[in-house]
């Protein structure tokens, strides 16, 4: 006798999990995936494409090592950048980069990182080399200055409570110091300070975030320490954590109460100060097969209109960040976007735009609204897909039949997707295309007032399948890689031989 099953999968919220064996993975996991992000529908998406910013590369296209965005109160916006000897602002965020170095000293590199820091109406930049440059002001106005008040030349700089706070430096790079009340540019009088921050232990003060109002979560590289900053002098607690800590200054970034950060494992972390929170193991393979001499230079940023975390890691053999491994806040689940995020560092503007500076000299605008190909990768296209486990639908000894696949998407102006089937662990055996055009006239292409202009809306297309065994697998994909692409689902009609039943 042959049981027949309907079998739907129009839930991708498992993301990626490369640790479990591919014949265990749930229906909504992929065993392999790039390039895409999860719809609030729990279908996928490809993910739109970075935008050049500046035309004219900095600095004859030397390195972006720090990155800022700068808004004044009266509303006037910058995105201040540090590339290799110079610094640099775009006025109102309109691409043209302005060098207003100045006289003060900046030493290139691209491992040479600076954090970036406002205070009142003060841009600040903090870091540099090993031994770190002088902090570096700017007010809006004129060229570039040395923060004054004979600062400390620390590895990072925050703000909190209204005072500059500068971490690690090249003499003591276990303290943290902090500014006058109201002042960064007052390193010496009545309310300014120091604390050292386990001291003789083997390990450096790495970063730090605000947490609360009055609280900043400090970060060594194996233990994690609370600094209440309400009144000065501030008292210093901890460890509160210990054989934990943050690998990066930059692998820190706070969410809603939460601080996530890359420990030396590596693994992706968080604490709200109280506890640490641990994450799915899904993806621990990749997480150990980056390169781990490159992992102190990974920095991760808050993508708040797709509430994700993405951070930028170096893959293995890479010299540069090359790869950007995503962590969705609502669905819990791992992604990753293998191509064209190939950036020094990072910043979020008011608008929640991220701008990543590369390794040119240039400045790239992600999630670019229509853009489906990379101007940081020569303007390639986007590949995206998602590869599901090989199934067995809860019978690994019985024969499956497929006799076809009804795949819903939502159709665009034109383009194509690829569905494949691979039987019995032999990838793609049988490739289909299928058109995700919708029906009607093309933008720039025919005549305005003669068309029915083509609708984006949900479709479906049947498809029929030829092949069997006892495991399947599936990959969709889009076939014109700069194109938009947005896959709900799909249901699939399974014959089982003999007397098998899915449950």
């Amino acid at each position: 006798m042959t049981k027949t099953a309907n079998v739907k999968i129009f839930d991708f919220t498992g993301g990626l999990n490369t640790k479990s064996p591919v014949t265990s993975l749930k229906l909504n996991e992929a065993s392999d995936l790039q390039n895409i992000n999860i719809l609030p529908s729990g279908g996928f998406e490809k993910r739109r494409g970075n935008l050049l910013f500046n035309a004219t590369a900095m600095n004859s296209g030397a390195n972006v090592q720090g990155l800022g965005y700068y808004r004044q109160s009266g509303g006037t916006d910058y995105l201040m950048t540090i590339c290799g000897a110079k610094g640099y602002k775009s006025d109102s965020l309109d691409g043209t980069m302005d060098d207003i170095t100045g006289a003060v000293t900046i030493t290139a590199g691209k491992d040479n990182i600076w954090t970036h820091s406002q205070i009142n109406d003060l841009s600040i930049f903090v870091g540099g080399p090993t031994s770190p440059d002088a902090p570096i002001k700017w007010n809006g106005t004129g060229n570039m200055a040395v923060l004054g008040g004979s600062p400390p030349s620390g590895s990072f700089g925050l703000t909190a409570n209204n005072r500059m706070f500068i971490g690690s430096t090249n003499g003591n790079p276990s303290r943290i110091y902090w500014s006058v009340l109201g002042n960064p540019e007052d390193w010496s009088g009545t309310g300014s300070g120091t604390q050292d921050v386990g001291l003789n232990d083997g390990d450096t003060l790495v970063g730090g975030a605000t947490i609360g109002t009055d609280t900043i979560i400090l970060f060594k590289q194996n233990s994690i320490w609370t600094l209440a900053v309400r009144s000065a002098p501030f008292p210093l607690y901890g460890p509160v954590f210990r054989d934990v800590g943050s690998i990066s200054k930059r692998g820190i970034v706070y969410v809603d109460g939460i601080i996530y950060f890359i420990t030396s494992e590596p693994r992706m972390k968080a604490t709200d100060g109280t506890t640490i929170i641990d994450f799915p193991d899904t993806i621990d393979n990749v997480w150990d097969s980056l390169n781990l001499s490159r992992l102190k230079y990974c920095h991760g940023i808050h993508n708040r209109r797709l509430n994700q975390i993405k951070w930028f890691v170096s893959s293995s053999g890479a010299t540069t960040n090359d790869l950007c491994l995503i962590w969705d806040l609502k669905r819990k689940c791992w992604l990753r976007h293998t191509s064209g995020h190939n950036v020094n560092t990072s910043v979020l503007a008011q608008d929640r735009s991220i701008y990543g500076g590369g390794y040119d000299g240039k400045i790239y605008k992600f999630d670019s609204s229509g853009k489906y190909s990379d101007d940081s990768a020569g303007g390639a296209a986007i590949d995206a897909f998602w590869r599901t486990g090989w199934m067995d639908y809860e019978d690994m000894f019985t024969q499956k039949y497929i006799n076809y696949v009804d795949l819903s998407y939502t159709t665009q102006s034109y383009g194509n997707g690829i569905f494949t089937t691979g039987f019995n662990f032999t990838f793609d055996r049988n490739e289909q295309n299928f058109s995700i055009f919708s029906s009607g006239g093309v933008w720039d292409t025919d005549s305005w007032d003669s068309m029915v202009w083509g609708n984006i809306s949900d479709s479906s297309t049947l498809l029929f399948v030829n092949g069997n065994g006892k495991y399947i697998q599936h990959k969709i994909q889009n076939k014109n890689n700069n194109e938009s692409f947005s896959f709900n689902g799909f249901s699939e009609s399974i014959n089982f031989a003999g007397t098998a039943k899915i449950g």
